[in-house]
């Protein structure tokens, strides 16, 4: 759900009920040492918390599915994915991978063939 979050979880809410939503125990770490993100590696989701820790973005990589209105974004090779969000005249797109500011959406490539990870981030998410 562009800028608002995916399935039950959504951006806004607070670490407790994003924890209450989900069944296995996270792992907390920071990445970069400022991202306080919680990691539950069997559904391949990253949640990452601002300093009220409240959910600013998602991040999915395998096993998880992520759907945008059907399309199915982590097996999407970059080529397609850019050509998805072309009508976003601020996409930002470089080797690594894409950011789609007018639906929140970016993803992270090391093959073009398919995403890495892909996130879905609240509005601000990247100016703060």
């Amino acid at each position: 759900m562009p800028h608002l979050g995916a399935g039950a979880l959504h951006f806004g809410m607070s670490r407790t009920a994003i924890r209450a939503q989900l069944a296995e125990t996270p792992e907390r770490f920071f990445r970069g040492e400022v991202e306080d993100t919680d990691s539950y590696p069997s559904q391949g989701l990253f949640v990452l918390y601002n300093a009220a820790e409240t959910c600013v973005a998602l991040e999915f990589t395998r096993p998880a599915r992520v759907l945008l209105d059907g399309v199915s974004l982590l097996p999407l090779s970059k080529k397609n994915a850019v050509t998805l969000f072309a009508a976003d005249p601020a996409l930002e797109q470089d080797e690594a991978g894409y950011t789609c500011y007018q639906q929140g959406i970016g993803a992270y490539y090391e093959e073009s063939r398919r995403a890495e990870s892909v996130i879905a981030f609240s509005p601000g998410y990247y100016s703060s």
